[in-house]
């Protein structure tokens, strides 16, 4: 199984050869998150600057709670959606690294609206039993987090919808013997991909306040706009890494 670095490598170049998961990252992960962040700053602002009285700012916090459930869905279910488009797309790595076939935006969208709902329950689902298992024991828990964690690329790969613990179990067989492989990778590559955007983020947000302090909400855009596409490119080293799994699988099974 190739290293981690080599991993990303594959992963970047499949990237630079698939423009529309730039379009899946910026409309799906970060304008709704962005949108969001913009709206609260402008609400801050506007009450830091006394334009707005105290009782209204009572009514405001009420209404605030009332749009607080809806938005949180909305949010949910564009990542969710994001999720499953970057999945499409990074599937073709499965069948080969080279990328050359693309797809549309639309095209990609309306493929993946069938997994949304899907994937969030199974998602719900892992976490939850993740979770059970922390509680219990942290290592079992942390085992079987890496061993579920190819659930949604499994589902995508196969083209079927599927709910409950069928897809976490068909992750766990094909994960079970590499689990310690796995789980250094999927660490070396979350450190190589958040550890800088993380830095980036903090550098980007010190030294804007650093000029003014009102720049704090453009820092806060920005770093949505980092978190947005680190998010999407590690999917696709996760799927990057499942494709060296299934391949290795493929020469266990040929060599028996």
């Amino acid at each position: 199984m190739n290293s981690p670095f080599a991993i990303i490598g594959i992963a970047w170049s499949f990237y630079r050869k698939q423009p529309v998961l730039n379009l899946i990252a910026f409309w799906l992960f970060f304008f709704p998150v962005a949108l969001l962040d913009t709206m609260t700053g402008i609400v801050s602002t506007v009450s830091a600057q006394g334009v707005i009285t105290i009782d209204e700012m009572k009514s405001m916090s009420t209404m605030e709670i009332a749009i607080t459930i809806p938005v949180a869905i909305v949010l949910i279910y564009l990542m969710v959606w994001g999720q499953a488009c970057t999945l499409i797309i990074a599937k073709k790595m499965i069948n080969s690294s080279a990328g050359r076939a693309r797809s549309s935006f639309k095209a990609v969208r309306n493929q993946a609206k069938k997994y949304i709902i899907p994937l969030f329950f199974v998602g719900i689902l892992r976490s939850a039993t993740t979770l059970l298992w922390m509680l219990l024991l942290i290592i079992p828990g942390v085992i079987y987090a890496v061993r579920t964690a190819f659930f949604d690329i499994m589902m995508i790969d196969s083209g079927k919808v599927v709910y409950g613990r069928t897809v976490l179990t068909k992750s766990t067989d094909l994960v079970k013997g590499h689990t310690g492989e796995i789980f250094w990778r999927l660490i070396a590559i979350g450190a190589c991909i958040f550890i800088p955007a993380s830095i980036a983020t903090l550098s980007i947000e010190f030294g804007l306040t650093r000029i003014d302090e009102r720049l704090i909400d453009l820092a806060v855009i920005l770093g949505d706009g980092i978190e947005a596409y680190t998010g999407m490119f590690f999917i696709v080293c996760t799927v990057a890494l499942y494709a060296e799994l299934k391949k290795l699988q493929i020469k266990t099974v040929t060599k028996k």
